[in-house]
């Protein structure tokens, strides 16, 4: 995790976002794991406040596409979350949830897609609902809301500096939180991401100050 305190947030609003999207990320392992029917585990990987070219390589995958399913973010923060895995986790995901031998998927059909973005709603509402819950000044009554999730294929370098655009016109760091994956004790190429936007980047701040002051 970054701790400059040139960067966008300080060390402490660092701490109060990573104890945040641990709560998260416990949620998060707890439905992956009832939906595929696998012990797994959501974890942080980092939380990182960096230069936009730096953040752009993140998910180089060499030569080749990843798949991103997006989730735009709505209500007490706004942005995106978004799944990234390459062909082959996708792929072998789809062929565990329809309960077909591994390797029978071969190719992003529509019953793939489906499963892929499926999986992205529900890691994603039950991340979510943890957030709202840590953030809101309420009692709950502030919701983090979730689009449907769509599909696509591209390069991560064009996918990331899409994503980031949003903070980078407002500030020469972005920030973003990456989220990693295990089932059956074993790592996975699927990764999480959490970008929020320009609003949300001056917003956060406020609501950790909300958060540690009750």
């Amino acid at each position: 995790m970054t701790e400059s305190s040139g960067g966008l947030f300080s060390t402490g609003e660092l701490a109060a976002l990573q104890s945040s999207f641990h709560q998260g990320s416990a949620e998060a392992s707890t439905t992956l794991a009832k939906w595929i029917g696998k012990p797994s585990v959501v974890k942080i990987e980092s939380l990182d406040q960096l230069p936009l070219e730096e953040a752009t390589s993140l998910l180089s995958a060499g030569d080749g596409p990843l798949c991103f399913c997006t989730v735009e973010l709505k209500g007490l923060l706004t942005g995106e979350m978004i799944l990234v895995f390459d062909d082959a986790s996708g792929l072998a995901l789809a062929d565990l949830l329809l309960e077909q031998s591994q390797g029978t998927a071969t190719e992003w059909t529509e019953m793939a897609v489906s499963v892929a973005l499926e999986t992205t709603n529900i890691l994603c509402c039950t991340y979510l609902s943890s957030l709202s819950r840590s953030f809101s000044k309420t009692d709950g009554a502030d919701e983090l809301l979730p689009s449907p999730p769509k599909f696509q294929r591209d390069f991560a370098e064009s996918l990331l500096e899409f994503a980031l655009m949003g903070q980078a016109v407002a500030s020469d760091q972005v920030f973003l939180v990456r989220t990693t994956f295990e089932i059956d004790a074993t790592p996975v190429n699927w990764t999480l991401l959490f970008v929020p936007d320009a609003v949300s980047m001056l917003r956060i701040p406020e609501l950790i100050a909300s958060q540690t002051g009750r």
